[in-house]
C-alpha cells in the first residue's frame, strides 16, 4: 500500500508540474546573396613606402633633384634637358565568389601633373583625364610589378610634384 501511494504521489506531482510548464517558440528567417568580390592591394613602391598591403599606400620621396641621389627603391638617370627617376609598383588583385580567370588593371593620375613632369607606369604616360590599361591579363593572387616613371624637364619649376596614381582593377 506504501508503495501505491508513492506511486500515485509522484504520478501526481508529474501531472501538476507540466500544467505549470510554459513554452513558446519562433523562427529566424535570413535572406542573403553572396557577391562576387576582388580585392586590390599595393604590394610595393619605390620611395619610402607605407600601407603595403592595403589598397592606400604612400610613398614619400623626399627632396629630388638631377644631381642629387635617387631617392630609396629608385635609379635617376639624366638626360640632356630632363631627368627620370625609375622604380616600380606591385599591385595584387584577390577574388572570392568569381569565375573570372583573369582582370583588366589600369591607372590613372589623381590629379593633373606638374608643368614639365610626365609619369609613367609600364611605359605609358598617365593622365588624370583617361585610364591607361597596365595588363587586360592579370593573374588573381599574384604581385604584378609594373615599371614606374617619372620624368622631370630641366625647364619645370623647383616645386612639390605631388599625386596619386589611382589603380582599378575590373574582373573579365
Amino acid at each position: 500500500m506504501k508503495r501505491l501511494f508513492f506511486v500515485v504521489a509522484a504520478a501526481a506531482i508529474l501531472c501538476t508540474s507540466s500544467a505549470f510548464a510554459a513554452t513558446s517558440s519562433g523562427t529566424l528567417t535570413v535572406t542573403g546573396t553572396v557577391e562576387s568580390s576582388i580585392s586590390l592591394t599595393i604590394e610595393s613602391a619605390g620611395g619610402t613606402t607605407s600601407g603595403t598591403g592595403t589598397a592606400a599606400a604612400t610613398s614619400d620621396l623626399g627632396n629630388i633633384g638631377k644631381y642629387g641621389s635617387a631617392p630609396t627603391g629608385f635609379t635617376l638617370a639624366r638626360g640632356a634637358s630632363n631627368w627620370t627617376i625609375s622604380s616600380t609598383v606591385g599591385v595584387q588583385v584577390d577574388k572570392a565568389n568569381l569565375t573570372s580567370t583573369d582582370y583588366t588593371l589600369t591607372a590613372q593620375l589623381g590629379s593633373a601633373p606638374a608643368s614639365g613632369v610626365t609619369w609613367k607606369l609600364n611605359g605609358s604616360t598617365l593622365s588624370d583625364s583617361a585610364a591607361t590599361t597596365l595588363t587586360s591579363t592579370g593573374t588573381y593572387g599574384s604581385t604584378g610589378s609594373y615599371s614606374w616613371d617619372i620624368v622631370v624637364a630641366d625647364s619645370a619649376a623647383a616645386a612639390a610634384i605631388d599625386n596619386a596614381i589611382d589603380f582599378t582593377a575590373t574582373s573579365n
